[in-house]
């Protein structure tokens, strides 16, 4: 097996879907290119769906309990009842929309739906000859791309013949996107917009924000501060419940409970109480009403590049390279610019400029985050040959990051 389907069979990237509310109702699981089975490294489209099935549990943690869990099958899986290989409490099984589905295919998916799961039409036109499908379902995709709003119209007004509850907009990609899709009766929505939302209007960093940056300045200082660290620490009651409480989950199991903030630095050591501080700051910048999606996101990118680094001849860039990942979506979070972001990161010019878009020597590393998160292997493949990292590196790396980040957002208290 060649190199490159070991690398594709490892990854299982996800795309979350959110209410009007931003809230996160589910996942779009992916295995290939969007749309694009030729670009698929798979033999075919049933391959591609094993390959998922089988390492799903590799981020079952990372989609948590309550979110819906999206995955593509094809009739063929559908007959030989490949999706009974997962839990069906959450699972929704996407098929595409088809014309005279067979009566074979059309008895196991009543077999399917009676056992609990539930049914999604994917790229929902209603075209003539589908209705027995779009009977079947409680969820329809639309692509939205390239659509208007007349368009859009006349696909809701034929779903509304179904009495579905859920209608999902995909490749909402501008704010214009989102309101076209609102307007049009959608209420669950899919795309790049929500990943890193379009700034409609600047917003000022807060002094208490500014005051939590300050925290930055003893962290990032070329030698360790033991002294100052842990009293400033201290000083932040929020900051200290969720460190310790994140030690001493058992991703970490030290030998005895952590119990203060003194023991916390000695037992951690100073590169990961650093990075645990980056990650706490920055989810206490996200403002309230966000989505955890970015937060979850920029930490994940963070440890992927810091693992990834480690062994790979990037050792000495490693810490860089965290902090690039974690701040990467800084912008979208505060809908701020990342230019006056920035003004307030005690972070050299190379690591400003690659966060403000600049081309850096560190740009194909965020180039390689957003080709996993959009499922777009070729892209992942060239990236990865670019920065000299092994397939096997990146995918590992990958999985690492998920459990790290789901032991962080785990001892948060009400998430």
């Amino acid at each position: 097996m060649s190199d490159e389907h070991t690398y594709e069979s490892i990854y299982v990237a996800r795309q979350p879907i959110l209410d009007a509310d931003d809230e996160t109702w589910g996942y779009m699981m992916l295995f290939r290119d969007s749309g694009n089975a030729e670009r698929a490294i798979f033999s075919s489209n049933s391959e591609a769906t094993m390959n998922l099935v089988a390492n799903l549990p590799l981020c079952g943690g990372a989609c948590g309990n309550q979110a819906c869990l999206l995955i593509h099958f094809t009739p063929e899986d559908i007959i030989r009842g490949t999706p009974h290989a997962i839990p069906c409490d959450n699972t929704v099984i996407i098929l595409e929309e088809m014309v005279d589905p067979d009566e074979t295919l059309i008895v196991a998916l009543g077999d399917l739906i009676i056992d609990g799961f539930r049914l999604a039409i994917n790229n929902f036109e209603g075209k003539p000859g589908c209705e027995r499908l779009a009977d079947l379902a409680d969820t329809l995709i639309v692509d939205i791309s390239g659509k208007s709003e007349e368009d859009l119209k006349t696909i809701v007004d034929k779903a509304g013949k179904f009495d579905i509850p859920r209608l999902v907009a995909k490749r909402v990609e501008t704010i214009e996107d989102l309101k076209r899709a609102k307007a049009t009766g959608f209420s669950l929505f899919n795309g790049y917009y929500f990943k890193r939302p379009q700034i409609e209007g600047g917003r000022k960093i807060s002094s208490v924000k500014a005051t939590r940056l300050k925290l930055f300045e003893i962290i990032e200082k070329d030698e360790p501060d033991f002294d100052a660290l842990a009293p400033a620490i201290e000083a932040d009651v929020a900051i200290s419940y969720r460190l310790l409480n994140f030690l001493n989950t058992a991703n970490f199991s030290f030998a005895t409970k952590v119990t203060s903030i003194k023991q916390a630095v000695v037992l951690a050591g100073w590169k990961p109480i650093r990075n645990w501080l980056r990650l706490i700051i920055l989810t206490d910048l996200t403002p309230s009403e966000k989505t955890l999606e970015l937060s979850y996101t920029s930490a994940h990118r963070a440890k992927l590049f810091e693992t990834a680094a480690l062994g790979s001849g990037y050792e000495e860039e490693s810490d860089r390279l965290f902090i690039i990942g974690l701040f990467s979506l800084l912008d979208a979070m505060l809908d701020t610019k990342m230019e006056e972001i920035t003004d307030h990161l005690p972070v050299d010019s190379e690591i400003k400029n690659t966060l403000c878009g600049k081309k850096t020597k560190y740009t194909p590393w965020l180039e390689l985050a957003q080709a996993i998160e959009e499922s777009d292997w070729d892209k992942v493949s060239d990236r990865a040959k670019a920065l000299n990292l092994l397939p096997g590196t990146v995918a590992v790396s990958y999985q690492h990051a998920f459990s790290w980040v789901d032991a962080f957002f785990a001892a948060k208290p009400g998430v």
